[in-house]
């Protein structure tokens, strides 16, 4: 009966999709789906390496020469998403800004014209809480979980394009606007082993990028949507890998970083092949997907790049030097022929005799140069960023970023051409194992110490190496280099409960009580329950779920608590609420969650359910061995003795080695008490 109700469901789903697929598109209207690729260099599609975005080009038109406006993913995808330039829309860098939601967005100005909006990112950095989701209706952010303690700042494209997919399951309407985020190619590369073999680590992740592209566009296929719609298909910025001594991307300016992949594919396949050697920019995308749905566009800096094109220039800029590692600031202008960028030694290069850009005419050709200054100018305006909190800053870190923001800039800093071998350092010392990476970080600390982040990432290899009184040591150092900065202040905290110096260790969280209320309050809680104080434990965790209620990491503490006091009905509704927050927001299970559920039913006396969350925690974690010992003795206890000892056989099977042998040992010796 099953198998036939499922066959009747699939008949009618393909009966729905071809009534769809023969449906009209109200005139002006068609479904728009736009697509992301983050970090995906232009020079990397169209040479065989893409096969279906390559086909997607083939179906559209290309423009050849389109520029990103920062090499950074926040705020380039807000000037997508608003067709403003970064001093027009106010975001200037990954971490710092929050977008106007007073500015209207793609989003919002299709939903007041009767679209529905949908969209799935991959990136902590996209997260809704930066105001980029303005205007969507649906706005799929959700990371999976690492640990209890940190979560995932990206997730795999396969699993946001799902999330996409089960928003256009519920969506009726051929008026759409879905918006597809993928991460992949961004560092670290880590493409699946089907796509690594025979290429660099990040041609690998571009092919990986690619396939996922392509079950997108046949998923549009399937669904009837894909010959009526007008699909948009972009990057964000490229990727250094080297070229101008930048192994990734945010620092320079350079057209390897700059340059990026467009393709606008009309309904029915209009104006297919065309390609288009204008320049083109990612402030055009907004108007000129307005253009073609027939809705006047709000004021914007781009151009509606299908219809009449004139000559132009194109501003990029990158502020990262100047925010985060105390160097100057790059701005830049593009015309037809020449890129000039502003730093304290200028540069001119000729993109028709040089596209590498490796020979700089500054000097040689000094009447573009100030020309092209000149007009520069004009359009510089800054706006400083506000305080970034840890937690954005170890994502960020997690990405590979230097995450912390730091005040100054302007024209004593030095150029970042000079010091670029120090961002590739601190990258390497990313990926290194602590041992390689202490010497490479004392060298930066000692050679560069304006950056924050070497000082911290230097006391956690310190740390995870055992090495205490050093890791304490840098980070007295640091703190006296950057005083009051709750990058260096809470793990030096964390450091000093450690070492049982609580008041050492409560007076630096409440130290940056007001720029990290969460995080201190979670440290004081911490603090006050390592020196026996349930009470105020309770009361400063109490504080920290006040702003941030649905913080899983906040509500485990909370059960930990619960746990200490006994109170095993509290902690169940606590890890209750934690275990919903993973189910409705789609998050990877967390670890011990349901173990912990399962020892908090047993002193309940509920003996059936606590064995089904031990079930629950082996089935995602067969790595934890005392809840299969735990499961076990719950069956023992049921008269199922050798449905017991079957479980630890299975625990030893999938966890070969002598510490699943010596749990199944205690185990039965512990039954047979």
């Amino acid at each position: 009966m099953r198998m036939r109700a499922s066959i009747a469901a699939a008949a009618a789903l393909t009966l729905l999709a071809c009534h769809r697929g023969e449906q009209p598109v109200e005139s002006g209207k068609p479904p728009i789906i736009l697509i992301s690729v983050d970090t995906l260099r232009s020079d990397r599609v169209g040479h065989g390496l893409t096969p279906r975005i390559d086909q997607l080009g083939r179906e559209g038109v290309v423009f050849e020469r389109a520029f990103s406006h920062v090499p950074q993913t926040f705020p380039s995808h807000t000037t997508i998403l608003t067709g403003l330039l970064p001093q027009n829309n106010g975001v200037r860098d990954n971490v710092g800004y929050i977008l106007d939601p007073k500015l209207p967005t793609l989003a919002s100005v299709l939903k007041d014209h009767g679209y529905s909006t949908g969209a799935a990112v991959s990136t902590y950095v996209l997260r809704r809480a930066t105001g980029i989701d303005h205007g969507f209706d649906s706005y799929d952010d959700e990371l999976e979980y690492r640990s209890p303690i940190d979560v995932e700042a990206e997730r795999n494209g396969e699993h946001t394009l799902a999330a996409l997919e089960r928003w256009l399951d519920g969506t009726t309407s051929h008026e759409l606007f879905a918006f597809l985020h993928l991460y992949e190619p961004h560092a670290p590369y880590k493409a699946p082993a089907q796509y690594s073999r025979d290429r660099a680590p990040y041609d690998a992740e571009v092919a990986y990028a690619d396939a996922i592209v392509g079950r997108f566009l046949d998923d549009l296929k399937r669904r009837g949507l894909y010959d009526e719609a007008l699909i948009v298909f972009l990057s964000d910025h490229g990727e250094g890998l080297g070229d101008h001594g930048e192994d990734e991307h945010g620092v320079f300016v350079y057209r390897e970083s700059i340059q990026v992949p467009l393709i606008v594919k009309l309904p029915h396949a209009r104006r297919a092949g065309e390609r288009i050697h204008d320049l083109a920019a990612l402030t055009d995308v907004m108007p000129t997907i307005l253009a073609a749905t027939a809705i006047d566009a709000p004021k914007t800096d781009g151009v509606d790049l299908l219809g009449k094109r004139g000559r132009r220039q194109l501003y990029a800029e990158s502020y990262f030097p100047r925010l985060h590692v105390h160097w100057h600031e790059l701005t830049s202008l593009i015309d037809e022929r020449f890129q000039f960028i502003d730093a304290p030694k200028r540069e001119l290069y000729d993109h028709a005799v040089d596209p590498a850009e490796k020979t700089n005419l500054a000097e040689s050709n000094r009447r573009s140069t100030f020309a092209m200054a000149g007009a520069l100018q004009a359009l510089i305006s800054f706006q400083p960023p506000s305080a970034v909190d840890q937690e954005d800053q170890r994502k960020l870190a997690a990405l590979g970023y230097i995450g912390s923001i730091t005040q100054g800039g302007g024209a004593e800093y030095p150029d970042p051409k000079d010091r670029i071998q120090y961002v590739r350092l601190f990258r390497q010392a990313q990926a290194l194992p602590d041992p390689q990476a202490i010497p490479l970080l004392q060298r930066l600390t000692r050679e560069n110490p304006s950056l924050v982040d070497e000082w911290t990432m230097l006391a956690g290899a310190y740390e995870r190496s055992r090495r205490r009184a050093d890791a304490m040591s840098t980070l007295r150092e640091a703190n006296r280099l950057f005083p009051g900065s709750p990058t260096v202040v809470l793990p030096l905290a964390q450091l000093l409960l450690a070492e049982k110096h609580f008041d050492e260790a409560r007076a630096h969280a409440v130290l940056v009580l007001k720029q990290e209320p969460v995080l201190s309050h979670e440290m004081l809680s911490e603090i006050a329950l390592e020196s026996g104080d349930l009470a105020t434990a309770r009361k400063e965790i109490d504080l920290a779920l006040a702003s941030a209620p649905h913080r899983t990491i906040t509500l485990m503490q909370l059960a930990h608590i619960q746990e200490q006091s006994e109170d095993w009905s509290g902690e169940l509704t606590t890890l209750d609420r934690a275990a919903a927050e993973v189910s409705s927001r789609h998050l990877a299970a967390i670890r011990d969650l349901q173990a912990r559920r399962g020892k908090a039913l047993l002193h309940l006396s509920r003996g059936p359910e606590a064995e089904q969350a031990f079930r629950a925690e082996t089935g995602s974690f067969a790595d934890n061995l005392p809840a299969w010992g735990n499961l076990a003795v719950i069956v023992a206890v049921q008269g199922r003795s050798d449905e017991a000892k079957q479980l630890l056989a299975e625990a030893q099977r999938r966890n070969p080695g002598p510490a699943a042998l010596r749990m199944a040992r205690e185990t039965l010796e512990a039954i047979k008490r």
